[in-house]
């Protein structure tokens, strides 16, 4: 914004130096001189460079809480199976009675509780 607008600033005041007609020759054709020859001379020169200093990176590692090795109670789905169960033979009241036999019968399935270690490791906040 303001290149363009020192620029049309500068062009305005070459072209009205250049376009007035002089009222005496002599000063104003050497100033008139040196006005296009500071205008060559910009135009020549090369463009600033501009050396910045390189922005700073720090690499800063994610936040971690170490948790260390501990034994924690899980509870653990042991299924049911089947076993094979004794029944006694018996009489009733009239002396009649069966043997005693084996039956097979299905048992339940439990939770238990198991003592496990757990290794140490490192958790995200």
């Amino acid at each position: 914004m303001w290149k363009k607008l020192a620029l049309t600033i500068l062009v305005l005041a070459l072209i009205s130096v250049f376009t007035i007609p002089p009222a005496e020759a002599g000063s104003k054709e050497i100033f008139k001189a040196l006005a296009l020859g500071g205008l060559f001379a910009l135009a020549a020169l090369p463009p600033p460079v501009v050396i910045a200093p390189a922005p700073e990176h720090h690499y800063y590692p994610p936040r971690q809480e170490y948790v260390p090795g501990h034994w924690e109670m899980t509870r653990e789905w042991v299924p049911g199976g089947w076993e094979r169960v004794w029944i006694p033979g018996y009489r009733d009241r009239w002396g009649r009675g069966a043997p005693g036999h084996y039956e097979n019968r299905q048992a339940p399935g439990y939770y238990e509780e198991r003592k496990v270690w757990v290794e140490a490791y490192y958790r995200p906040y």
